[in-house]
């Protein structure tokens, strides 16, 4: 029950870092783009600098095998995440569609679930959080792109105009590869196969090593902040009248947040009968699985010429609603 408290009292701080935001907008004391300056510092300084941080400590075959246990799970999750969302909203229009599968298949695992395994699990957990993050920004790149570009259906009329034969514009294994979050994760590997531990005795740079790592101490603590005050931005700018009456915005939520990590954690509970899964590995994935949709979701609504308006709300949405969910989630493993 603890970890449900933590997790309650974590996100609702979280959600009291957006009011900056909105009170910014509300005043106009931001500009258009003070938002995405802010979302840019986060994913090109803040978060690399959290996730290689997670990594300097010293080698332990325990941590590898729990990073195993975690990528597979990881993979696992997206494929269920994938297949239930590719089965729902046939009906909805092309464009609607599109970003209501890919609301409900990416979590916004970056920008909250990372800062929450921090509050609630501990630093030292940030590590399986990263990797989950591996899983996410490749699936982001490849199966994301496509379902926002494979056969599209540009002028309404329900039938595909052949989209699909272009090239698939962002599906690129170097988008994957050179992508923040995964070059501070390889870096980060290497340096805990090197036993690059701040705290021990050796290490390859004695002298700058208290630095390096106040350093990067410093600025990760920017990742939640910044995060929520970009959300509260995004917030004070969005007119909801009409918005709650598509049922397929339902639909969404609840796969997003409920159904989907319920059934990720059966599938962890089914995998610990026969595998020895550390509690806090499985705590790691349910949280990261059950956080709120994307807001990456917003970006690739620009990029592919979704609905950016509408998914900007289920954003924001999501992500209030994430107060409740998140902790009911995080009970599943004390039931």
């Amino acid at each position: 029950m603890e970890i449900a408290y933590r997790l309650i009292y974590s996100v609702g701080i979280f959600f009291v870092m957006m009011l900056p935001g909105i009170i910014m907008k509300k005043c106009r004391l931001s500009t258009d783009g003070f938002g995405k300056a802010l979302s840019n510092l986060v994913l090109y300084i803040a978060q690399p600098a959290l996730i290689l941080r997670s990594y300097l400590r010293s080698f332990d075959s325990k941590i590898l095998i729990n990073i195993l246990y975690v990528f597979i799970l990881s993979v696992i999750a997206h494929v269920i995440f994938t297949v239930a969302a590719m089965l729902c909203f046939k009906k909805s229009p092309d464009r609607l569609r599109r970003m209501l599968r890919f609301s409900t298949i990416f979590a916004n695992a970056a920008f909250m679930g990372m800062p929450l395994i921090e509050a609630v699990l501990g630093a030292e957990f940030l590590i399986y959080a990263s990797i989950y993050n591996i899983t996410f920004n490749g699936w982001l790149w490849t199966v994301g792109v496509y379902i926002c570009t494979a056969h599209r259906d540009i002028d309404g009329d329900g039938i595909s105009d052949g989209d699909h034969l272009r090239k698939n514009d962002g599906i690129s294994p170097l988008k994957v590869i050179l992508h923040p979050a995964m070059l501070s994760a390889a870096i980060g590997l290497v340096c805990f196969f090197l036993s690059l531990d701040p705290g021990s005795d050796y290490t390859v740079l004695p002298v700058y090593s208290r630095f390096t790592v106040e350093v990067l101490d410093g600025l990760k603590a920017l990742v939640a902040p910044l995060s929520m005050v970009v959300l509260g931005l995004r917030l004070a700018d969005i007119d909801f009248r009409g918005f709650f009456k598509q049922i397929d915005l339902y639909v969404c939520i609840v796969l997003r947040h409920i159904a989907l990590p319920a059934l990720v954690f059966l599938v962890m509970k089914l995998a610990s009968l026969f595998l020895d899964l550390d509690a806090n590995v499985v705590m790691t994935v349910l949280i990261m699985a059950s956080a709120p949709v994307a807001t990456s979701a917003t970006m690739f609504a620009e990029m592919y010429d979704c609905d950016a308006a509408y998914v900007s709300k289920v954003v924001v949405v999501s992500t209030v609603l994430a107060i409740i969910t998140m902790p009911l989630i995080a009970l599943l493993p004390l039931i």
